[in-house]
């Protein structure tokens, strides 16, 4: 038997056998490692929003409710609780659907994220009013 006799037996069975299978599974991988590139960051988008909704919103609380109440010194601890109250709506109103969805995959309970966020951005915007 020849050389070329040999290949043109065993390379149609290798290239079945081997090559293929393996250009297969590396398409997958690649595919794989894409979805998984573009679901985080995506994730990480919405979870920009997120942060940036909440900033947005305490400011702009702060800004139309807070401080009227405080310079007409009705300020109590109702109205504490109404400010973020309407913090976290105006909140999940900046941010809209898609990154509501996405926030219980990346933080969990959205609710305690939101009020810590919102409590964070307040520390913060009062720091900068003081300033």
């Amino acid at each position: 038997m020849s050389v070329s006799e040999i290949l043109n037996i065993a390379l149609p069975v290798l290239i079945t056998s081997v090559i293929i299978p393996l250009i297969v599974a590396a398409g997958r991988g690649i595919s794989a490692y894409f979805k998984e590139k573009v679901h985080n960051e995506n994730l990480q988008r919405y979870f920009d929003m997120a942060n940036d909704a909440v900033t947005t919103a305490v400011a702009e609380v702060m800004q139309t409710f807070v401080l009227t109440l405080k310079k007409n010194g009705e300020w109590t601890e109702e109205s504490a609780k109404e400010a973020l109250r309407l913090a976290k709506l105006k909140a999940q109103e900046i941010m809209g659907v898609a990154a509501l969805q996405a926030l219980p995959e990346i933080v969990g309970d959205v609710e305690i994220w939101l009020t810590s966020k919102i409590e964070a951005a307040t520390l913060a915007q009062k720091s900068n009013l003081i300033v």
